[in-house]
């Protein structure tokens, strides 16, 4: 695939036009050296030999949500009513999966004087973790709903005084869970679990995004040094929003962005109009071709046709019959191929992904609980796009 990548992405620099391809492609020349960047950085090309090791292990994947990730008092993974069985591992495995993305809400029932994460949680989280390597399948565990991290950040970026105290403690509080989280993970092999620092930050601030994801990133760091650390952007994850982001000349990092372009089509019933069908588009082609050119302009590989690995941590379709739209939802084919065109797109730049989700997440599922079997589509247009 890289020579086509690097013929794609060259025309993309003069042109910005799409080209056919084979399977035999790569990634552009970059100049070697260093170069401007945006807001007065420097471009300095890295080894990400690491990182794209570990992103060709995640490969094909999908989410475990509303279950780690869920809130309340007295909850472990039943927080949304959806608690993750031993068997769905098998299941996964079986369809053809390389890796789950384990979301979790780590700081549920902390303890914020100790800092230190509830143990039943942690407890269970590990068990999963065990379940899921004992499959075969890598996990990538991630940082889910911080809320009330971005809440005040959105008062600390206005210099609201009490808000800029209370944003520093939370911060605070989250690097201290992920360094207890990092130390307590690093029995499991390097090879088979990677850390997702934060879910879809919101915070309205660059600065203050970059502050809190190197923050996490030193603390992880120190405690496994050789763990495939993952960074999402603010506006809820944008791949575009790579541009804002300062981070480390670590080779051993992957960039992850989420895609449900457009809204119109992936969220009908959850704040969208419910069209079916009708509102089918999918414009991933273009998108990943732009994504990939400015990964290219901002953190290229030392070898001068790759970049920084990426992985497409959420994508899917909602409004599954029988949830929010009814016999209004997108049907099964729609969904299917909308997946699978995704996914194409994805590849041609070597990225990893998990689809959002394999049960009970809002209509979004690509697995039925109750018929303990794949909706029609899946998981083939996940596994084996055509």
């Amino acid at each position: 695939m890289r020579s086509f990548i690097s013929a794609l992405l060259m025309t993309a620099l003069v042109t910005v036009s799409f080209v056919a391809c084979d399977n035999s492609s790569a990634p552009p020349a970059v100049d070697s050296g260093s170069k401007p960047k945006e807001q007065g950085r420097t471009v300095v090309p890295v080894d990400y030999s690491k990182g794209r090791a570990m992103n060709a292990r995640l490969g094909k994947g999908i989410n475990l949500g509303n279950s780690w990730d869920g809130d309340g008092r007295n909850c472990t993974d039943n927080c949304w009513s959806n608690p993750i069985e031993d068997g769905d591992f098998k299941v996964i495995k079986e369809a053809g999966f390389n890796s789950i993305r384990l979301p979790v809400r780590w700081q549920r029932n902390s303890d914020r004087e100790t800092h230190t994460v509830d143990p039943e949680m942690l407890a269970g989280v590990k068990e999963d973790v065990t379940l899921a390597i004992n499959e075969g399948l890598v996990v990538l565990l991630d940082f889910h709903h911080y809320v009330e991290l971005n809440a005040l950040g959105g008062g600390a970026h206005r210099g609201r005084g009490d808000s800029v105290a209370l944003f520093q403690a939370e911060k605070e509080h989250f690097v201290a869970l992920w360094s207890q989280i990092a130390t307590e993970f690093e029995e499991f092999p390097d090879s088979m679990l990677a850390y997702d620092i934060l879910n879809e930050p919101t915070i309205p601030n660059e600065g203050l995004v970059n502050d809190v994801l190197r923050s996490a990133y030193d603390a992880i760091r120190k405690a496994s040094p050789g763990k495939t650390i993952m960074f999402e952007s603010y506006n809820a994850a944008k791949f575009a929003q790579l541009s804002i982001l300062d981070l480390p000349a670590d080779g051993n990092i992957i960039y992850s962005g989420h895609y449900y372009e457009p809204y119109t089509f992936s969220h009908q019933g959850h704040g969208y109009a419910c069209q079916g069908d009708a509102a089918y588009s999918n414009k991933a082609v273009s998108d990943f071709l732009g994504y990939a050119k400015m990964a290219m302009e901002l953190y290229p590989d030392i070898s001068g046709k790759d970049f920084i690995p990426m992985n497409m941590g959420e994508f899917g379709i909602a409004g599954r019959s029988g949830w929010e739209c009814g016999d209004k939802a997108p049907s099964d084919e729609a969904k299917a191929k909308w997946a699978a065109e995704t996914i194409k797109a994805a590849q041609k730049y070597n990225m990893s992904f998990h689809y959002w989700g394999f049960t009970y997440v809002g209509g979004f599922e690509a697995y039925d609980r109750k018929g303990k079997a794949w909706y029609p589509g899946f998981p083939q247009a996940l596994i084996n796009p055509q």
